[in-house]
Parts: structure tokens; sequence; C-alpha cells
């Protein structure tokens, strides 16, 4: 099948190379109208092959989150700007460098777009199903990027503030001529949503590589982007809708803690939690400056096989990740299983079923609990609970983008409030709750070239 896919992006590498312009900024990029190269479904299908193999923007989220330390010393030696920065959460963050998980998600934008509006076009070509998979993912892949987008240039989504704040420049044609301005940031995460839900209803039950996207992981993102919004109900359906169709755990006690990586590197095809496959390029910041974060190593219990699945201690000294579900050195960012445990677990506590909720998290930790040291957790209270199912969240979804998330949607909850803490060369920095800072500037080219409003810093 990877071989397959590999024929696809060659293809799509032509089209792409037409269709791209140059330019300063993702938005200033222009394209003649005129330049219609792909005209048949395969030809959409293999530029959705193409730019959206595996790509995730995640990177600002993962160098400011609370996942990992730099040592004294070794903050200075980051060649980028934004890394440096980013990880004291300074006012200035790119210094006019180009940041990527802007430009790559808008650029992946851009060709999900090209896909709807060709495929609009085709029509009915007599190939149904094929064109309705087709514009199912196009329209999952534009979502997701906007998901992503949102996380890390967009407050924190709050119901009561969400039609008067910022949100993103939303754009849904491939004329990138034109200014469009930022939206709101409800009305960014109702397009998201209008998106998904089209795509939910064209996506195929099952996909023949976890590469593409498919009915269980349109349930997933929308569980996902419900309980970022406190739409629990709405999250719990789309969390059980998903788990009903892809509800596999793996075994930990299956696996060689051993191993430099414990899980295979197939892109997710022999991980039955693997739903949707993604991965972030690694941060330098996150390389051989990583250190993981005591505290979060502190909370394991000896009998959690995580922490030896997960970490890796180097021959200096440093503890470092291997727990990725890519099974190499990239960092997995998809969407899988346990994290959509996770969530129906939260949202049944939230919802008063703590009997519900408590199963659900006892049956993750016993697949990563040593077998005969598991027991289950016994607990009464909706708060008790819900406190650890965040603490697990916190253990289970290392380095996935998600911590990041769930800082910014939990902080308004003031038994769940974190203030981040930096203390590297002599120097402390904090990042308190709710601060403006948890949502990162947009880039000053964008902002310069396009009028847009910059967020607060």
């Amino acid at each position: 099948m990877i071989m397959k896919i590999q024929k696809k992006i060659l293809l799509a590498g032509m089209f792409i190379m037409l269709l791209s312009a140059c330019g300063k900024t993702f938005l200033e990029k222009k394209r003649d109208r005129s330049e219609r190269i792909p005209v048949t479904l395969e030809d959409y299908e293999a530029i959705l092959r193409s730019v959206f193999y595996m790509r995730s923007t995640h990177e600002l989220g993962a160098i400011g989150a609370d996942e990992y330390y730099v040592a004294d010393g070794r903050l200075a030696t980051l060649s980028n700007a934004y890394q440096r920065n980013g990880y004291v959460w300074a006012k200035e963050v790119y210094l006019g460098a180009d940041v990527g998980d802007w430009t790559q998600a808008y650029f992946r934008i851009m060709y999900a777009n090209l896909a709807i509006e060709g495929l609009e076009r085709l029509g009915d070509t007599g190939n149904g199903p094929y064109r309705n998979r087709l514009m199912g993912e196009a329209l999952f892949h534009r979502a997701y990027n906007y998901y992503q987008l949102a996380q890390l240039f967009c407050a924190a989504y709050d119901n009561q503030t969400a039609g008067n704040m910022p949100g993103l420049p939303l754009r849904l044609e491939t004329d990138v001529s034109m200014r469009i301005g930022r939206s709101t940031l409800r009305v960014t995460y109702d397009c998201i949503l209008s998106d998904l839900k089209r795509a939910e209803e064209l996506l195929p039950e099952g996909v023949p590589d976890k590469l593409f996207p498919s009915k269980p992981a349109a349930h997933a993102l929308l569980a996902k982007l419900y309980l970022l919004m406190g739409g629990y109900k709405d999250a719990l359906h789309h969390a059980q809708e998903c788990l009903d169709r892809a509800g596999r755990l793996t075994d930990f006690n299956t696996l060689d803690e051993s191993s430099r990586y414990p899980f295979a590197e197939d892109f997710g095809a022999t991980n039955p939690e693997v739903i949707l496959y993604g991965q972030m390029i690694i941060p330098v910041i996150l390389g051989n400056r990583f250190h993981a974060d005591t505290v979060l190593l502190d909370s394991y219990l000896e009998s959690d096989l995580r922490k030896k699945l997960y970490f890796h201690r180097e021959s200096d000294g440093r503890v470092t990740f291997k727990g990725t579900y890519s099974g190499g050195y990239s960092f997995f960012t998809g969407l899988a299983v346990d994290e959509i445990l996770l969530i129906r677990a939260e949202c049944l506590a939230r919802l008063g079923d703590v009997s519900g909720g408590l199963a659900d998290l006892n049956r993750l930790l016993e697949h990563r609990t040593q077998r005969d040291r598991f027991e289950p957790l016994r607990i009464q209270s909706e708060e008790d609970l819900l406190d650890a199912v965040i603490t697990e969240r916190r253990k289970e979804l290392v380095l996935r983008g998600v911590r990041w998330e769930d800082l910014r949607r939990l902080n308004r909850e003031p038994s769940f409030a974190t203030t981040l803490v930096r203390e590297i060369d002599g120097e402390r920095y904090e990042l308190a709750p709710n601060d403006v800072r948890y949502t990162w500037p947009i880039p000053e080219k964008e902002i310069e070239l396009e009028g847009m409003e910059q967020n607060e810093r």
C-alpha cells in the first residue's frame, strides 16, 4: 500500500509544482485560475494523498507546554528564534522568521480547497462512492488543519465570548488573491464543525490504510472539538460513535520495554489503537536538548508500564521520550483510541455517570499496568473521577500536541488551573492561567501584508 501512495505522491508532485506560486507568505500566493491541471477523480486523489501525507501542525504547542525542560546553557544553542523565544513564552517570538505551523497548515488548506472545488465541478461522474470518499477526505483535512491552527493562533474557546473574539482567516476557496480578514472565534469553530459533519457523512467506515481519514476519524475529531467547546453531551456522542467502530486497546504487557522504540514503525498499521496516523516534524528544541518533565515522570506508579515504555534514560543522564506511536523518532500526533476513551470517561464524569466513566478509566489502566499488580480504582464522586481522568490524560497522551490544548481549556476551571514555570540560566519565567500568551502571535508578515488584527501578547 505504501508503494501505491508513493507513486501517487510523484504524480501529484507535478500538479503541485505547476499550481504553486512563490510569495512572501501563504496568503500572498496567487495562481492563475485558468491553471486547472487536475481533471479526473484520480488526479484529485493524487493531490490529497501527497499534500496530506502524515502532516501535522503542532510544533508551537509542543514547545510551549510543560512536558519537558531545557537545561542551563542549552537554550542559546538553538538556531531558530521562535524556539528560543517560544520556550520562555516571550512577547516577541518569531523575529520575522517564517512560521511552519501557520504556513504549512494554510498550504494544506489551499489544496483541500482545490480538491473540493474540483470535485464539485466534476459532479456525478458515475462513480459516486469514489467521489464522495474524496470529498469527505478533502473536507476532513480542511477541518483538521483549521482545528490545529485554532489551538495555536486563537484564544481558548468560551461560548460566552466566542462571538466577539478574533478567529482565523477562513480561506474556503482557491482564489487567495482576495483579502478576507479574521472571522470570529465562533464562526471559525462553526466552519470546522460544518466541514467535519459533512465529512462524516461521506467518509467510509473502513479504509485500507490508517493514513486516510475514515468515519471513525471524523467522529474522533468531532469529540475532540466538542470537548474543547465544553459541549460534553455532543463530545460523548461522537466519542461513543468512534469507539463503537474502533475501540480496541493495546495491552502494554505485550510490548518490549527494553526496546528503543517499543511501538512498530509501520504508520500505525499493526497498532489497533491508531485511528488516523499523523506525525509532527520534531522541533530542534525537543532533540538532544530534551529532558522529560520531572513532575510528569514522578506521577507514574512503579507498576505503570508507561514509565518504561514511554521514556528512556540516555547515557548522559537525560530522560527522553520514546513512546510515540510512530515507532521512531517522529512524534505521533494522530487520532487514537486511548484519547477518545479518555474523552468519553471525562464526559461521563462531567455529566454525572461516575460508574460509566470509572469503567472506561479502569479499562485503560488495566492495559497500562503490570498484569499481576493491577488494582482497579474505586472512586465514588464526580470530582474525584474527573481529577483522575485529567491526571491520566497527561500521563497517557505525552507529546501528541494534546497537552497545550488541555492547559488552555482547563485553565478556565480553578481546580485545574496551572501556572507554568521555566527556570533556565538564572532566570525564572512564568505563564499564568489564562495568560494571553497561551495564544501565539500570527506571523508578522501576514499582519503586514493582509492587515489582519494581531493577537494580544
